[in-house]
């Protein structure tokens, strides 16, 4: 049964009435509540809400599966409350009837759309090859690739099963994918000896000593699952794919020993869907799933008042939910698209599901006013946008101990990467860019380096011709610049999120390739200090970088 939040549509006066027993659709001939009196024009703000092709508020998206849609019960419910009642006219029923009829359609309902943006399509301030900060790893600034279109063969449509069904995305494929750019990353030829150098490294980069991964130590890992607002399937929203996660936890408990009750899977202000959970948990029994609710066995996010982060400019504090302040390491599992405020999102816009405020809400929207690089369109959040070289308050937020401090590795799931942080998939994602030639994505990008990491995605992002009114404005790449250089940013901001009174170092490598027909840095290039990209495609050998012959 999926759960309705009262947050879940913001628009909707009707709201309590929804959060009653909407299970079996009800059909309560009680008397009318306040909120019921608004109900005809909640109707019709509903319609427009979900229906047309400018709806925009990613919380109205509600999950499909065989279950009575909540939206269409709670509709039909208040259909005949108020018919009974005698208060709604045959104009009122009508729309009431049009509203739950448009709401109850989730194959059909319009999509999310960035409104034109006022900002021109993102070109990068510095020439390509010009590395700034100082990269760091086994392989100092390695960003791994896999591209492998037999991961995917979802026909953008169905939701019965969905992309998320393992007839449309296929373990197996998945499973050698994240094993080639795990071995890449760790620079090693099987997974075991890859993760134990990946583990040593941290280790000894954060003065620990030369020492691999320690049984009952905890690992916990961020999922980008923003679009995902109740327990259910999300039917079209994008998330990190089950198969993934699956995939890592196999990993993280088959080869590098953790027990599955010291493994957390987290997203502090949005909900883990069935399709992760559920295999998860079979396979895996012990293993932790942390979200907003606590219900239907995860955990619930609470945050931790003595890890406290403070932003470097304004200091508003903070506070980390205690599944991350309890963890010796954390794994940043992020998705690839582009966003309608910040040009895109990728690993570090990722953590802005890890905090919460003061008083236990999210923070998440008082962070857009420091990382907004094109307006919103008047739809929420600022409209003075950013300029390169402005505080961005990602670097305090990656910066911090709790959270790229304890970092061993980044992982971004392009399998189908979406438009921006609202779109829900369907094929209009498909990419026209080589190798992707009018398909889906099927790529896994993997590094030590998150500033490395970014930097390459902002590379694939910004050269995807569809993508070119998304990724906008001249400063995408303005936190990149600054947390490469955080030591000096241009901003020239002390960047200090946890006050410990020492700034921050250069946070790792920021470099932008010579051609998107090439994809080489300066690594590959052999020019410099920068990032090298390692690709792989499905016959190439698994540590194979782009250079020249």
């Amino acid at each position: 049964m999926h759960a309705l939040a009262a947050t879940s549509i913001e628009s909707w006066s009707a709201g309590a009435m929804i959060g009653r027993n909407i299970g079996g659709c009800p059909l309560n001939a009680l008397s009318p509540t306040p909120e019921e009196t608004g109900l005809v024009q909640s109707a019709a703000r509903s319609v427009w809400l979900r229906c047309p092709p400018d709806q925009t508020d990613e919380k109205l998206k509600m999950s499909t599966n065989a279950n009575p849609s909540p939206l269409k019960c709670a509709g039909r419910s208040a259909q005949l409350r108020l018919h009974k009642s005698g208060w709604l006219s045959a104009a009122g029923l009508a729309m009431a009837v049009a509203a739950a009829a448009c709401l109850s359609a989730p194959s059909t309902y319009a999509q999310s759309q960035p409104p034109p943006s006022l900002q021109p399509h993102f070109v990068p301030t510095e020439p390509a090859n010009s590395p700034l900060g100082v990269a760091f790893g086994i392989k100092p600034g390695r960003v791994a690739w896999e591209f492998d279109p037999k991961a995917t063969s979802w026909d953008g449509l169905s939701v019965s099963p969905g992309w998320w069904d393992d007839s449309n995305t296929h373990p197996a494929v998945v499973d050698k994918m994240l094993a080639d750019v795990i071995m890449s990353v760790g620079d090693a030829t099987n997974v075991r000896e890859s993760w134990a150098r990946i583990f040593t490294d941290f280790n000894n980069r954060k003065g620990r000593g030369n020492v691999g991964y320690t049984k009952g130590e905890k690992i916990v890992i961020k999922l980008n699952l923003n679009q995902v607002h109740d327990h259910g399937d999300g039917a079209k929203d994008s998330y990190i794919a089950p198969q993934l996660v699956q995939a890592l936890l196999g990993q993280l408990v088959e080869q590098v020993g953790a027990a599955p009750a010291d493994i957390t899977f987290y997203d502090a202000i949005r909900h883990v869907p069935v399709t992760i959970f559920d295999r998860c948990t079979k396979l895996y029994p012990g293993v932790h799933f942390v979200d907003t609710t606590g219900t239907d066995g995860r955990g619930k996010a609470v945050p931790d008042l003595a890890k406290p982060l403070v932003l470097s400019r304004g200091g508003e504090t903070f506070y980390f939910p205690t599944c991350v302040t309890q963890a010796q390491y954390m794994i940043n599992f992020a998705g690839l698209k582009g966003h309608y405020l910040a040009g895109m999102t990728v690993c570090a816009k990722n953590h802005l599901g890890s905090f919460f405020k003061p008083d236990g809400t999210p923070g998440a929207r008082d962070l857009h006013s420091t990382i907004a690089v094109e307006s919103s369109g008047g739809r929420r959040g600022p409209q003075t946008i950013q300029a390169m070289g402005s505080y961005n308050s990602l670097v305090d937020l990656n910066g911090h101990d709790q959270t790229g401090g304890k970092t061993i590795l980044y992982l971004i799931d392009g399998l189908y990467a979406t438009k921006h942080n609202e779109y829900r998939l369907d094929p209009s994602c498909k990419w026209t860019s080589a190798p992707f030639n009018n398909n889906w994505t099927s790529s896994l990008l993997a590094s030590q380096d998150g500033v490395a990491i970014d930097s390459v995605a902002l590379d694939f992002l910004r050269n995807e011709p569809t993508l070119s009114k998304i990724v906008a404005g001249p400063a995408v790449d303005n936190y990149l610049h600054e947390m490469a250089q955080a030591n000096n940013p241009p901003s020239k901001t002390v960047y200090d999120p946890a006050k410990s009174g020492k700034p921050l170092a250069s946070m790792g490598v920021h470099e932008h390739w010579n051609n998107a027909a090439d994809k080489q840095y300066s690594r590959n290039l052999g020019t410099g200090a920068g990032i090298e990209l390692v690709a792989m495609k499905p016959a190439s050998a698994p540590v194979v970088a782009v250079s020249n012959p």
